[in-house]
């Protein structure tokens, strides 16, 4: 793990969830949250990662699709930031509530991404950078996400060091 120093999250032999969070991590997720419902509601430019093109080739067909998948992923992303902010203070959560939470914090972590315009390419940050906090914010959020997708699937082999193929 690289920010964070423990792990957040972890299965129980009941089934559920612990969140292993502080108070303060808890409090800026649920910050951004709000921030992301917002966004949601308007037709801010850093929310094209959530609502992606469909047909690169046929702009037609992708407006269609658009029309037709806007409102039921608009509901979806509704759904889990509501589902997260009412459990983002509970100390577990079923998988239904865990799952919600992956699919709220990687949300917020592509419009952060979008707004950074991020991309594979690593990049170094200088320490008076203004978007510093952001791009930190960036990295933790993929870190939880990718704890999460652990503790949702117990039965799959650990990442290596070693990167696929190597």
């Amino acid at each position: 793990m690289g920010f964070l120093t423990r792990l957040p999250i972890r299965r129980l032999s009941n089934g559920r969830y612990e969140i292993n969070l502080q108070d303060s991590e808890r409090e800026v997720i649920g910050h951004y949250l709000e921030q992301l419902r917002e966004l949601l509601m308007g037709t801010d430019d850093s929310l094209r990662r959530l609502f992606p093109v469909a047909y690169l080739n046929d702009p037609q067909l992708d407006a269609e699709y658009q029309k037709m998948m806007h409102g039921e992923l608009l509901e979806s992303r509704f759904a889990s930031i509501e589902v997260m902010e009412g459990t983002l203070q509970a100390k577990t959560v079923d998988e239904a509530e865990l799952t919600k939470w992956m699919q709220a914090i990687n949300s917020l972590r592509l419009v952060i991404g979008t707004r950074l315009d991020v991309s594979e390419t690593p990049i170094d940050i200088e320490p008076d950078d203004p978007n510093e906090m952001f791009y930190v914010l960036y990295d933790a959020l993929g870190e939880l996400v990718a704890l999460i997708v652990l503790a949702l699937t117990p039965d799959l082999p650990p990442p290596s060091a070693q990167g696929p193929g190597e």
